[in-house]
């Protein structure tokens, strides 16, 4: 295979690479980052893209290599440094030719709040986007099966009653959570910093894999409440040890050894896809095993997806979830790079081995089986889904006599009450499901008022598809418009100035459910009993679902607006302030200067301010 020649520019740039590990960065004619990668050596990895040896090695970089136009390189002190930098770039820009694990969101993970003075334990989406906000949490998971997470954190809130709510409720009682057993209401000062503490340093210590520990020190502790005849605290102590153990007994036992900590990768893959499956050992029990679906797209090899996935796991996992050894299915290159990163993070040495032989082998073979049975899996819900949504997007295209089988569907909604807070909403299906990571919300910009509604739908519609164009993004198959001939015709006249054509459109007005194309001077009307009417039916609910919640949401936001809003130098937390001090609105317009002043967290110069502002606002009334 024969490599392609770098323009002028790029020649450039990689003479001057250093010898030096690092990260660089690929970017297309557009300046997008298509692809990021990192090195022992920039200028001889970088170098070695150009070279018909890799392009054999690897046919992804037939695809990728002409649509390099730059690169940027950034230097690091050492390769397990870069390690760290890569990961956290792709998953910053996700470029294209990455294998990125994208749909880390899906999953949840749990946190423990310790940037609050009483934590809590809490799901959160995004691991990233939290810990920029929290950097002293400590973070779990991912959870790939939510439902056996949700059982879990149902018991350890029972047994570790932590507060839930991040505000209390009331001023001066605890809320429902304290009288119900599941908070111990630290807000109202009923339980002790150092209790509370010891609880959520337990559930930490569950959390992470101590389970043993844990169990040992609660058992010791009933004990020693039934010899000091203090039954009632011995028998919450036998509940909640009973408690735990349902949960910890449904872990299988693999060594006798409680200090075996493992985490075993293999995989299984296809043309398309790889199933990596991660099997975590704690204390000699295995506490879970969870498969990982990742994409195969253009020509991607399996063995570049599975090093890639190690590398951005373990580049993301908290350092408390770091095992002491890492049993891989296939060498990295970076192994020892990716073993000194975690043995520095977790303060202790990380081996990160493939075994040949013996019993880690045969733990290798059994997390391998569950990734091919994941596969499996995978590959038959698929091909049921595809059949069965093959055959649906086929009677739409007959029914409506399109020219395509519309698999990527788009539309569009309008929302408003009596001309206010004019909204819209863009979602979209594929293969006849949501996707919901496309849907858009729009704020109608030129337009204000309902007898605007098609101007409205004229400006989202150019909105949307000018954008998709400026980007290079591919057009959908079919586009709803929620709406008769009217809504139809707007969006028309938006496409029309535009350079596309053939966009195949409709109309769906709701009352008789009319089906309006283009040029028709009477509308399609298809069987109540037709299942393409029904896809059509749900995607402009959905639509119409998504805008209403976009609406409300803006005139709920416009509707909290209160006589405080305005005072010079108070925003959410000096108008509570404020309003707990004074009880009303009424009261703080007759209060002085002095008694302004007295109210927490408002200053002599603030309280000034304050005083003049509602001195203007009575002249002015």
């Amino acid at each position: 295979m024969k490599a392609c020649v770098p323009s002028e520019a790029l020649k450039g740039q990689m003479a001057s690479l250093p010898d030096a590990p690092g990260v660089y960065v690929f970017k297309d004619q557009q300046g997008e980052t298509i692809y990021i990668g990192k090195a022992v050596s920039l200028r001889n990895r970088v170098r070695s893209y150009w070279s018909g040896t890799s392009w054999r090695e690897r046919p992804k970089l037939a695809v990728m290599m002409p649509r390099v136009e730059s690169l940027e390189t950034i230097l690091t002190n050492s390769e397990k440094e870069a390690l760290l930098l890569e990961a956290t770039l792709i998953r910053k820009h996700m470029p294209r030719y990455n294998v990125a694990l994208k749909d880390d969101k899906r999953y949840p993970w749990l946190a423990i709040t310790y940037d609050e003075p009483f934590p809590r334990l809490i799901m959160i989406r995004d691991p990233f986007k939290f810990r920029r906000g929290n950097p002293a949490a400590k973070i779990f998971g991912p959870y790939v099966e939510a439902g056996m997470m949700w059982e879990t954190v149902k018991v350890l809130r029972k047994v570790f009653p932590l507060r839930q709510r991040a505000k209390p409720l009331f001023k001066d009682r605890p809320c429902m959570n304290y009288h119900i057993g599941l908070c111990l209401a630290p807000c109202q000062k009923l339980v002790t910093e150092a209790q509370y503490t010891e609880m959520v340093r337990q559930m930490e210590m569950f959390l992470s894999g101590r389970q043993t520990e844990v169990l040992s020190a609660m058992r010791k502790a009933m004990e020693a409440q039934a010899e000091a005849l203090q039954f009632e605290e011995a028998a919450r102590l036998r509940d909640s040890l009973l408690a735990l153990q349902s949960v910890v007994e449904k872990q299988q036992v693999f060594f006798q050894d409680q200090t075996v900590n493992q985490d075993i990768i293999a995989e299984a893959h296809t043309e398309k896809h790889i199933m990596i499956c991660l099997m975590r050992i704690r204390q000699g029990k295995l506490i879970n095993s969870e498969a990982f679906d990742l994409v195969l797209a253009d020509r991607t090899r399996f063995d570049e997806a599975f090093v890639s996935f190690c590398r951005q796991y373990y580049a993301q996992c908290e350092d408390i979830s770091i095992p002491r050894e890492v049993l891989l299915q296939h060498a990295l290159e970076d192994g020892p790079a990716l073993g000194e990163m975690l043995s520095q993070r977790s303060d202790r040495q990380v081996k990160v081995l493939v075994p040949s032989r013996g019993a880690k082998l045969k733990l290798i073979e059994m997390a391998q089986k569950n990734a091919s049975l994941a596969l499996e899996k995978h590959i038959k819900d698929e091909a049921d889904l595809d059949a069965s949504a093959l055959g649906l997007l086929t009677r739409l295209k007959d029914e409506l006599k399109l020219d395509r089988l519309p698999r990527r569907i788009e539309c569009f909604d309008i929302s408003n009450i009596q001309g206010t807070d004019n909204v819209a909403s863009l979602v979209v299906f594929e293969n006849g499901q949501c996707r919901k990571s496309d849907y858009r919300h729009f704020k109608i910009q030129s337009q204000e008022g309902q007898a605007n509604d098609f101007a409205s739908m004229k400006e989202v519609v150019s909105r949307r598809y000018r954008r998709l164009l400026s980007e290079g993004k591919k057009l959908p198959d079919l586009i709803i418009i929620d709406g008769g001939k009217g809504q139809l015709n707007a969006a028309l006249e938006a496409l029309a100035e535009l350079p596309v054509s053939g966009l195949p459109v409709l109309g769906l007005a709701k009352k008789q459910e009319e089906i309006w194309l283009p040029g028709s001077l009477e509308p399609v009307l298809l069987s109540r009993r037709s299942e393409a009417l029904h896809l059509l039916q749900r995607v402009r609910d959905e639509a119409h679902r998504f805008a209403v919640t976009f609406h409300r949401k803006l005139r709920a936001r416009r509707s909290l607006k209160s006589d405080f809003d305005g005072l010079p130098g108070v925003g959410e937390s000096r108008r509570k302030k404020l309003m707990l001090h004074f009880g009303s609105f009424e009261s703080l317009k007759k209060a002085t200067e002095d008694e302004l002043a007295a109210t927490e967290g408002i200053s002599r110069a603030l309280a000034s301010k304050i005083w003049a502002c509602l001195q203007e606002r009575h002249q002015a009334d």
